[in-house]
């Protein structure tokens, strides 16, 4: 007989009396074995014999394998199953956990009782908490010093980490931890360069139990915005347009060129190019436009665009050519005149050699300026002289293309006095000051033959006004002034009244001490009649009237006159007795060149300029016809026959002939042969 447990009897006892076979007698009493524990005894070969337990370990069992961490601890329900029965638990088993609250593997210990013994080792897997990976990432804008990175929402993340990979030290660096709810996040680092291109990464995070869990990191390029263009400036500028230049920016993958536009009133992208220039080719001469310029980048996966900063620039087109240049060097001075041009903010007045070679600018005046003289220019120098119109705006500077300009050359300045009074007077034909000019013998023989072929004598002179070069035959002969001295009395006149009394409205009335034969008209008036001095004036212009010239002296005086006359360098010779006087070739070179000065300072100056060009019976201006223009005042008597003038040809010259034989024709014949001299001197001095 085996001795079993009090339990196992207990269980077939009960097993007995439901099935109504209990038998008490079928059983030995049972015994108390050592240590207190009681033993049935039962007989061997018995109906009753006690059943073998079964391994637990045979059973099948069911439950979930994975489970999610919860910060508590996890039992998942196993499910026990033996042939088909399923086992109970409490009556067949017992299950124990442990290694049940962390994330890794659980345990199960499953313990058989009853019919089952032994044990049974389960395991299952806990899992951390599914944190998605964020979507969306991108850079959305960004700064020289800052990267803005946008992504899409992540369900139930309690927040984010982002991070940037630095290349210097090949790590994930510079965490950033950003609040639940955010899509958005403006990473501002000084260690960002401008226009470089950076890898950044982003994960989810969620708090389970007390726990964070992280999800999987995302990755995206992103960028900072290029620097500043730098450097801009226009070249190769001409009437239609320039070229804009700027440097190179670092990580710039295109450029925009914006120009303000006055039609839209805001700045509009006009190209997009690749290197750092942009030729503009639209413009009108003289337009002025402002541009901004900014460097552009994208990176992998965006299509945003991003942008440097915007840099202002100020250009402009260049004027049109500068046109009605006209120059004269006139005794060591250069005086150059141009006609105006549209849009220019200034001009730059400059000289070349003959060929247009070797530029030297003299001066830079503003836009108003339309004359410019100087002595700079070293006397001898044969040269043009140009002038370009410059379009400035901002830092950009255009100048015109190259004007023909005009020749000159470079003289002594040395006053004309100091000329005529150095002349030695004799009968042949002289060249003084002539800075190595020969006249042609030809052309001399011509004006000798003009001067001398109706015999008596001719005092002649023509002085060029540029040059200084004086050519002379008895330049200093004294002959009767006939009605040549109108002119001189009739500029010290308007000297008297440059204080503003009298003037030209002034009156006079004819009387008999004005009165004188000859030519004029006033002398068919009666006496009494009331002449103006503008009137009188005019009677000396059209009619070379001596009347005129007797009321000017009666007006303004001889005594006047004479001191005037005196400060020109011009000998006195006339009085009370004598009106007329006495005058030779070069004093009247020297009134002449008072009333041509006279012309463009005096208070009547341009009245004047227009009356002596319109004088009456001007042999020298019929000589030359229309080729010039002669401001002139003649004179004649039975035994006179003069002309005096200044031509203005591009080089002015005064022109003198006082002869003692009356013949228009030879006046005429001078002034042309006197002509065809002072034009080969001038091929002379400009070759």
């Amino acid at each position: 007989m085996k001795l079993k447990s009090r339990s196992l009897i207990a269980f077939i006892s009960a097993v007995m009396l439901v099935c109504g076979t209990a038998s008490f007698s079928a059983f030995a009493a049972a015994q108390e074995e050592p240590g207190g524990q009681q033993a049935v005894a039962v007989e061997e070969g018995g109906e009753n014999e006690e059943p073998e337990l079964t391994d637990i370990g045979e059973a099948s069992f069911s439950y979930a394998e994975k489970t999610e961490y919860t910060g508590q601890a996890i039992k998942p329900a196993v499910t026990a199953t033996y042939k088909d029965r399923e086992l109970v638990i409490g009556e067949d088993l017992t299950l124990d956990y442990s290694s049940n609250v962390n994330v890794g593997k659980g345990k199960i210990t499953v313990t058989g009782i009853g019919e089952f013994t032994g044990t049974a080792e389960l395991t299952f897997e806990i899992t951390a908490p599914e944190v998605m990976q964020p979507t969306g990432l991108r850079c959305s804008d960004a700064n020289i010093h800052i990267i803005c990175m946008r992504w899409n929402s992540v369900k139930d993340a309690g927040g984010y980490q982002l991070q940037y990979y630095d290349e210097s030290k090949k790590a994930w660096t510079g965490t950033k931890n950003i609040a639940a709810g955010k899509t958005y996040y403006k990473y501002e680092n000084n260690a960002f360069t401008a226009g470089t291109q950076y890898r950044m990464r982003l994960r989810a995070w969620r708090t389970v139990g007390g726990r964070k869990f992280y999800g999987s990191w995302t990755t995206a390029y992103a960028t900072t915005d290029p620097a500043a263009v730098t450097g801009i400036k226009q070249t190769s500028a001409n009437e239609k347009g320039y070229t804009l230049t700027w440097n190179k920016v670092k990580g710039a993958m295109k450029y925009e060129v914006l120009r303000w536009s006055p039609d839209t009133k805001k700045y509009e992208i006009i190209a997009t190019v690749n290197t750092t220039k942009y030729t503009v080719t639209d413009r009108t001469p003289g337009q002025k436009n402002t541009y901004k310029i900014r460097a552009i980048r994208t990176v992998p996966g965006s299509d945003t665009v991003f942008h440097g900063a915007l840099t202002s620039y100020k250009a402009t087109a260049a004027c049109s050519v500068v046109k009605g240049i006209k120059a004269n060097a006139r005794l060591g001075k250069v005086t150059v005149e141009w006609k105006a041009v549209s849009k220019a903010t200034g001009y730059e007045v400059y000289y070349t050699d003959l060929n247009g070679n070797n530029p030297v600018t003299l001066a830079t005046v503003d836009s108003k300026t339309r004359t410019y003289t100087t002595s700079k220019l070293p006397v001898g120098t044969r040269c043009k002289i140009k002038v370009k119109a410059i379009s400035k705006y901002g830092t950009a500077v255009a100048k015109s293309k190259y004007p023909a300009g005009a020749k000159v050359r470079v003289f002594e300045n040395k006053s004309y006095n100091s000329i005529l009074d150095a002349y030695q007077s004799v009968s042949d034909i002289t060249v003084d000051n002539g800075h190595g000019y020969v006249i042609p013998q030809y052309l001399k023989n011509n004006l000798n033959y003009q001067l001398t072929k109706l015999g008596g004598v001719v005092s002649f002179a023509m002085l060029d006004m540029d040059s200084g070069t004086l050519i002379a035959s008895n330049g200093k002969y004294y002959m009767g002034t006939a009605s040549t001295v109108k002119m001189p009395f009739m500029l010290y006149s308007l000297y008297e009244m440059e204080d503003g009394w009298p003037t030209l409205d002034t009156t006079m009335t004819y009387s008999p001490e004005d009165y004188h034969s000859g030519s004029g008209i006033i002398q068919t008036y009666n006496y009494g009649r009331v002449l103006t001095l503008r009137e009188i004036f005019q009677t000396i212009f059209d009619y070379s009237d001596n009347i005129g010239l007797y009321m000017l002296q009666r007006q303004f005086g001889i005594d006047g006159y004479n001191r005037f006359i005196s400060s020109l360098g011009c000998r006195v010779s006339m009085n009370y007795y004598d009106r007329w006087g006495y005058i030779c070739a070069t004093d009247s070179a020297k009134e002449w060149l008072k009333m041509y000065e006279y012309f463009s300072t005096g208070k009547y100056g341009d009245w004047m300029r227009y009356s002596m060009a319109h004088t009456c019976a001007s042999n020298f201006r019929r000589g030359i016809g229309n080729k010039y223009t002669v401001y002139s005042k003649c004179g004649w008597t039975e035994t006179y026959h003069h002309d005096t003038a200044v031509v203005e040809a591009e080089h002015p010259y005064v022109l003198i002939s006082f002869t003692n034989r009356v013949n228009a024709g030879r006046l005429m014949d001078i002034a042309r042969a006197a002509d065809a001299i002072h034009e080969d001197m001038w091929n002379y001095f400009l070759s």
